[in-house]
């Protein structure tokens, strides 16, 4: 019996719209040049690099200055973008908890995102919120799924996981979890009823 969903953030609860587009703007750079530099650094900073170590090259590769005030406003503004849920997601989340479940998040994100939500109008919406960097661990890696397991103090089998990667969806497959690739609200929700999670739609 499932007793607990966990959903990704990024390209699932949110489509991280913008993330490259909106800071290539700010600083009057081809997207293109700049979505390179930051997905190169990511994993890094996923795991808890700091912001001055992630940015400041990244800057510096484009031949800005990395003044401190860029770094936290570019830290800033990536956090914000990567926290604008989606409202079919949204509600999915909804429903599940209504149904009785219990609900997490576990996403690689950065430190300043795991602080964007303390402000989230929406933190409140699912039981717990795993952020790699917080946890010292990303997903694909086994650690990362064992760490909620244990949190949630399920056996891994109680647990169904909804990730748009499918590297992530088949790690979490090995690990013993129920995962599910990601395309769509109404596909997870009909992933969901083949579970018994939710009631399958009318």
């Amino acid at each position: 019996m499932i007793r607990a969903v966990v959903l990704d953030l990024g390209g699932v609860l949110a489509s991280g719209e913008g993330v490259t587009a909106e800071p290539a703007a700010l600083l009057g750079v081809p997207e293109e040049e700049f979505a390179r530099l930051y997905w190169e650094g990511r994993t890094d900073y996923d795991l808890g690099l700091p912001d001055s170590a992630y940015w400041g090259p990244l800057l510096e590769a484009l031949g800005k200055p990395a003044a401190v005030e860029t770094v936290q406003q570019l830290a800033k503004l990536d956090a914000d973008l990567w926290l604008r849920l989606l409202p079919e997601p949204r509600q999915l989340l909804a429903d599940l908890r209504a149904a009785g479940m219990t609900t997490a998040v576990l996403s690689n994100a950065p430190f300043n995102l795991d602080m964007g939500l303390i402000e989230a109008d929406f933190a409140d919406e699912a039981d717990y919120w795993f952020v790699s960097a917080a946890m010292g661990v990303a997903k694909p890696e086994k650690a990362a799924f064992h760490r909620v397991t244990e949190v949630l103090e399920l056996a891994p089998g109680e647990i169904a996981f909804l990730d748009d990667k499918d590297h992530n969806v088949e790690a979490a497959e090995r690990y013993g979890w129920r995962a599910h690739q990601w395309t769509s609200a109404d596909d997870a929700r009909a992933w969901l009823a083949s579970l018994g999670v939710l009631a399958p739609a009318s």
